[in-house]
């Protein structure tokens, strides 16, 4: 027998096909930021420091005039208008679009730039992180060049939206389960989750320097190919997200953290992600305010509104539908970022928000495509934007040097659009002011009031394995209670629990065979049922048709789980062979491959279960073919080595809470809690 046959190799190679592929296994088992003060015409301020500044030129009370007027005031405002990244920075003379040096150590080249441009902000990636005091270390080494530069601190700023988007490694912050998971356990917890999360995630990065979160997403996903949003979404449904993401920014910056909801007017209902291109949302006016823009309003006027908004980088013609010219020479309806309409008299005027405009990324294809560094800044500012993200990708000292001259370019003409004090310059002046006011409210300069030893001794007690109320701890314990609380039946609940002992799995990639194998094993050792044999084949690269069918005569019970849409190569974990890798499948096909085994398996009267273990529209398109469905929300696993050698594949553990909950939820060692916060009916599958 191919089981026998199958079981006899259990030990040759976690990852040479025969345990993953093949191998059915037997399982038994602030304190002020510099005395900061507000620009004012009674008051006259050094922007690059914020101090109060003695009126030069006679002292006439005119002064305010001059230096609004001034290109060299209008610098220094422009410097505190952006946030800048450096995931790679390559000191030698590396080409910009060729390097990939992570910067996990700040250059003084880096330094240097920061000061002399009094730039407002950095935003950190993945690749700036390596450990807790790597990071600290990094974070107050930037600080603390500021504050000896005389200038302001720094946005020090994160997208940690939990779920899929999720900078700090896991040892560091758990990613948790995700907003759309979140919204899954609404009908029975309200907003306590969200509370939970937001929290623990502001209380973990505010000791680790990081004072800003570009979260949470309060995007309606009402469209079910949406490849950007889907999971980042609380709901589909607007209150749901509007009650969710208020508690969020509340838990948020309760902590001290900065929240950003995004991304206004809301990027839930597009089917193309603007990292690649320009999304245009159809909606009219009306259903855009009580759909995508209601959770905006309502967040902004609660008791406790968020310090930013995001802006997206979508076309949403009923809310400006005017077309400018490209760089390409084409008409275009202007983007949401860029947008006066959108960004000034709807969100600042008739949404009456206060606080800080932030744009989305500007690098990404859905500006760049279309406008040059230069014109999208100005632009954007033009619009209402307080703070650029990511205006220019600088790489090397030639970027660097290029950089300088962008900033010079954009002062240039935004001064000569500021001939008039009431108009351009004004508005430059106010949007200073709530930057300064911001970092003022949110004590930014409080990180560097303690010495570094402080922080690294609070972020060493926070990550303590051994003291069960340390913030790691509590950190798991919402995490494993989230993804209990969200699993899902979508259909099939009195068919529950499967008792059949031989399954046969299909996954998305090796990594997620692997946890849920160990999330089998520990599920049945909770349960009275029989010890099981399982088998997981990796869907990374299409397996061999006949070897899936012979397995399948063998088993009694299908198991299928589907991350739709794909995810990203550098989400697989790791775990699957370079040429899988290579030759992966595309979605369609892992779908159609998924559907043949599992029509077989109907036809062989066997168990079939399909998971979804991202967004669960594609459910509906199995049902026929499908006993049960069960989503999770989530795909998240964490990989960790066993041994002493991290190279050796057989010593790698994977584990995941959400397949975790599934196995539970199979095995009836407990009853699924959530329920699902986007409906799987025709008429949204035909949207």
């Amino acid at each position: 027998m191919l089981f026998q046959q199958v079981i006899c190799k259990k030990h040759v190679s976690v990852m040479g096909e025969i345990r993953i592929a093949l191998g059915f296994l037997a399982i038994t088992f602030l304190a002020g930021i510099t005395s900061a003060q507000p620009l004012s015409a009674n008051a006259p301020v050094n922007l690059t420091t914020g101090k109060s500044a003695s009126i030069q030129k006679g002292g006439a009370q005119g002064g305010i005039q001059q230096n609004a007027d001034s290109l060299s005031t209008i610098k220094a405002m422009l410097g505190q208008k952006i946030i800048l990244d450096f995931r790679y920075f390559c000191e030698d003379d590396t080409p910009s679009s060729q390097c990939r040096t992570p910067m996990t150590k700040i250059p003084a080249s880096l330094l240097a730039l920061l000061s002399s441009h009094n730039i407002g902000g950095v935003i950190l990636f993945s690749e700036n992180i390596e450990n807790n005091e790597q990071l600290i270390t990094l974070n107050y080494t930037m600080q603390q060049h500021m504050l000896k530069a005389g200038k302001q601190p720094l946005f020090i700023a994160i997208d940690q939206e939990g779920g899929r988007v999720a900078r700090l490694p896991s040892d560091i912050l758990a990613p948790f389960a995700g907003n759309m998971a979140i919204g899954a356990t609404f009908h029975q917890h309200g907003s306590t989750f969200a509370q939970r999360v937001a929290r623990h995630i502001g209380k973990t990065l505010l000791p680790l320097g990081i004072n800003t979160n570009f979260a949470p997403s309060v995007d309606i996903n009402s469209e079910p190919k949406n490849p950007v949003i889907n999971v980042r979404s609380f709901s589909e449904h607007p209150e749901q997200v509007a009650a969710l993401g208020q508690t969020f920014v509340e838990a948020m910056q309760g902590t001290g953290v900065i929240s950003a909801i995004k991304h206004f007017p809301g990027h839930g209902d597009t089917h193309v992600d603007s990292h690649s291109g320009l999304p245009l949302v159809s909606h009219t006016r009306a259903q855009a305010m009580t759909g995508d823009i209601l959770p905006f309003s309502n967040i902004i006027r609660s008791a406790t509104p968020p310090a930013m908004v995001m802006s997206a980088h979508i076309q949403y013609p009923s809310l400006d539908d005017t077309r400018i010219t490209d760089k390409n020479g084409k008409r275009q309806i202007v983007p949401a970022t860029l947008s006066k309409k959108i960004l000034t008299n709807l969100l600042r005027k008739q949404l009456g928000y206060r606080g800080l405009i932030v744009t989305d990324a500007l690098d990404m294809a859905g500006i760049t495509q279309f406008f040059s560094h230069e014109e999208a800044l100005v632009r954007a500012f033009s619009a209402g934007a307080d703070i650029a993200l990511m205006p220019f990708t600088i790489r090397n000292k030639a970027d660097i040097n290029a950089f300088a001259k962008l900033l010079d370019n954009v002062a240039v003409k935004l001064a000569d659009s500021a001939l008039d004090i009431s108009s351009e310059s004004a508005f430059l002046i106010s949007s200073y002011n709530r930057i300064i006011e911001a970092k003022q409210r949110f004590t930014l300069d409080g990180f560097i009031s303690k010495p570094k030893v402080w922080w690294l001794d609070e972020a060493n007690d926070n990550a303590l394995t051994n003291n069960p109320n340390s913030l790691k701890n509590k950190g798991i314990g919402i995490e494993k209670a989230l993804s209990e609380g969200s699993v899902s039946v979508l259909f099939g609940k009195e068919k529950l629990p499967i008792t059949s002992t031989r399954w046969l799995a299909l996954m998305p990639d090796a990594a997620r065979c692997l946890a849920f194998e160990a999330a089998l094993a520990h599920a049945s050792s909770k349960s009275t049922n029989k010890p099981l044999e399982f088998a997981c084949l990796p869907l990374t690269a299409l397996p061999n048709t006949q070897l899936a069918m012979d397995l399948l005569q063998q088993a009694e019970a299908l198991i299928v789980g589907n991350i739709s849409p794909l995810h990203a190569t550098y989400e697989l974990g790791g775990l699957d062979l370079p040429e899988h890798v290579k030759r992966r499948a595309r979605e369609t096909e892992v779908m159609a491959f998924s559907k043949k085994i599992m029509s077989a398996a109907k036809t062989q009267n066997k168990t079939v279960v399909f998971a979804p273990l991202r967004m669960p529209y594609s459910a509906q398109d199995v049902k026929s073919m499908t006993d049960i469905a069960i989503a999770t929300f989530s795909y998240a696993i964490s990989v960790s080595a066993q041994g002493s050698k991290e190279e050796n594949k057989d010593d790698q553990k994977v584990t995941s809470y959400s397949l975790n909950a599934l196995a539970d939820v199979l095995l009836g060692n407990m009853a699924a809690k959530g329920r699902s916060p986007v409906s799987l009916d025709s008429l949204s599958l035909q949207k």
